[in-house]
């Protein structure tokens, strides 16, 4: 079986086309999104278990703010990604 990365976008522009989730494809499994209370604050969250992350970082709340950290880090990146991407097909037109 192929090794998954570790985070990876899910949408479904069908149902739901206003949110994009990311998916954490390594116990404890999740889906999170970035939620955004309003113009200026925005972050996060973990709005579906797989496997139950609490259960999982007992005793090591920091492991779960770490892992949240670094699913933050890598989601901004595929952004600025996006927007290159975008910005490239631009120039090509």
């Amino acid at each position: 079986m192929a090794n998954l990365p570790k985070f990876m976008i899910a949408d479904d522009p069908i149902n739901d086309p206003d949110n994009e989730y990311i998916f954490h494809t390594e116990v404890p499994r999740f889906f999170a999104k970035r939620v955004e209370e309003d113009e200026d604050t925005a972050y996060i969250d973990i709005v579906s278990e797989i496997d139950n992350v609490e259960e999982f970082f007992k005793g090591n709340p920091e492991g779960k703010e770490e892992l949240i950290e670094q699913l933050e880090e890598w989601y901004y990146k595929y952004m600025d990604w996006l927007e290159e991407d975008e910005d490239d097909e631009e120039e090509d037109d």
